[in-house]
């Protein structure tokens, strides 16, 4: 007991002897602010709601400062607030004023003032608006450091409810990052630093626009589901257009072999898509182009894939530096040894206050090594044995989902399924009870199918039948996709002279195309029969 008390008695005097030595400072106040402290609160506050009258206001203060000049203090946040007062306003050029040294002056003084929210929201905003800086010259990299101190400032304190638009600019600045991060294909990161970004911003207006990023992110990965629907919630809080929805739906028309259809949409993905949308949009078209055997178009979209690969190799330093900060910032390593500090004996009496710590953890670890060591050898056993149960468990799960996801159809539940769909009712009741003949074509032009009609046609005949566009048009080359839809409206129980009528075309077009496929299909004079019979050796 003893020897227990020695070094607790070491580490009360040492502390003791900290709290004495320790000089509170003073808080950075309106007393001691400088001479122009109400102005500039007045251009901070007019920031974020009038931002013309800021940057109005803040010309008035540069022009005063020429002719008396102002302190550091008011010199150094004036050209902070200018800065702001051109980014919001959209007229910050390379003439802005370098933030660099503004940076450096609010980091050694909020180093003073460590309680002080002022000074510390306003070195956030100095690093902020020198990342911004940054990327409008181009320097990511630069950039990225500098969002992530300006995060680091506003994470040191719990809460900043003193401090207006606090949550704000923090959404801002989580939301510069994911665009840097999303840029450089760092999705993950990208993924994370969004959904922060979306839990500070309280409009919703931000929200539908974290929603269109986040669905950008899952379109880069070619996940089009996911992206359909962020897409479709985005526009439901705040409308913008279906310009964002561009490449979704060209890719879902692509992958349904519908490929004039695609086109337009593509096209307009990669006129007015980002860099990723284009990619995906560009090899998209230039594979369309190939198959129509447009030689010209397909280069042009060959050349963009090309270059944009070459870029991204161009990008990898980038790429590399980006990933390391961000992993750093999120996962920080054991606090570094503190800053020096100008108090010599603030510094020696925290050293000894150090030394005492690990020498106290040291004897607490020699006297308890050995139960230390027994109880580490038995969780060794223990999360070996449960490692093992894991995989036996993983094994067991893997050979049941493979079970499970053995392709297996019930046909007639499907065919019900098939004949009941609102599209099938919707095709059969636009011509039931109506005398069509072979000559109808003229008569009922109101009939046409619409191009979606046939997408939602095939679609079903997908969602019943796995794959059936993809199976049919292999195990039948020579049919083509009119041939593909021409098959699922005679599947209906249609005769030539109503899908005739349905296509828009004559009859004579319709009676050849029904004997092409018959040909091609091999079985029987029924095409309805042949296609039912194909359906169910299929499925």
């Amino acid at each position: 007991m003893k020897a227990t008390r020695v070094p607790f008695l070491l580490f009360l005097l040492c502390a003791t002897l900290i709290c004495a030595c320790s000089k509170q400072k003073s808080a950075f106040n309106e007393a001691d602010a400088p001479h122009h402290f109400k102005e500039l609160k007045t251009v901070e506050a007019l920031l974020e709601t009038q931002p013309e009258q800021a940057l109005d206001s803040v010309i008035v203060l540069r022009k005063r400062s020429s002719q008396m000049p102002f302190s550091a203090l008011d010199d150094n946040e004036l050209r902070l607030r200018e800065v702001q007062a051109q980014y919001k306003n959209r007229c910050l050029t390379k003439d802005s004023p370098d933030l660099a040294s503004v940076v450096a002056f609010y980091d050694s003084l909020a180093a003073l003032f460590p309680d002080d929210a002022d000074l510390q929201f306003l070195l956030a905003n100095a690093n902020y608006y020198k990342g911004v800086e940054s990327a409008f010259a181009n320097e990511d990299v630069e950039a990225f450091t500098h969002y992530l101190k300006a995060l680091d400032v506003m994470q040191q304190r719990d809460s900043w409810d003193d401090t207006p638009y606090a949550n704000r600019f923090i959404a801002l600045t989580y939301t510069r990052l994911s665009e840097i991060l999303y840029r450089y294909g760092i999705r993950d990161a990208a993924f994370e630093t969004c959904h922060k970004a979306a839990s500070y911003y309280e409009s919703e207006a931000d929200q539908a626009a974290m929603m269109r990023f986040e669905a950008a992110i899952f379109q880069s990965q070619k996940d089009y589901d996911k992206a359909m629907s962020l897409f479709e919630k985005a526009e439901q809080r705040m409308p913008v257009g279906d310009e964002p929805m561009q490449l979704v739906v060209g890719a879902k028309l692509f992958e349904l072999q519908q490929l004039d259809s695609a086109v337009p949409h593509l096209a307009r993905a990669f006129a007015n898509g980002d860099r990723f949308a284009r990619v995906d949009a560009a090899a998209k078209l230039a594979e369309i182009f190939r198959d129509k055997g447009m030689a010209d178009q397909e280069l042009a979209y060959t050349r963009y894939y090309v270059e944009n690969s070459l870029m991204e190799t161009r990008l990898t330093s980038h790429r590399m530096e980006i990933e390391y900060l961000f992993d750093e910032f999120s996962n920080p390593k054991a606090e570094a040894t503190p800053k020096e500090s100008n108090n010599f004996s603030s510094l020696l009496m925290l050293s000894l206050f150090l030394l005492l710590v690990i020498a106290f953890m040291a004897y607490i670890i020699y006297r308890n090594r050995r139960r230390i060591s027994h109880i580490e050898n038995k969780i060794t056993d223990i999360v070996q044995k449960h490692e093992q149960e894991n995989a036996d468990k993983d094994l067991e799960m893997e050979q049941v989902t493979q079970r499970l996801n053995a392709p297996s159809i019930d046909f007639d539940e499907a065919w019900k399924s098939f004949s009941e769909s609102a599209i099938v009712k919707k095709i059969q009741q636009s011509v039931e009870g109506k005398d069509i003949m072979i000559k109808s074509v003229g008569v009922y032009p109101k009939l046409k199918l619409k191009e979606m009609d046939y997408i939602e046609l095939v679609k079903e005949a997908n969602r019943c039948f796995p794959d059936f566009s993809s199976r049919f048009l292999k195990d039948f080359p020579d049919l083509n996709v009119a041939d593909l839809r021409h098959s699922c409206l005679a599947l209906l129980g249609l005769n030539d002279a109503e899908i005739a009528v349905l296509e828009g075309i004559s009859y004579s077009g319709t009676n050849r195309r029904t004997k092409k496929i018959l040909t091609v299909i091999g079985q029987g004079n029924n095409l309805e029969q042949a296609l039912l019979s194909y359906l169910n050796n299929n499925y």
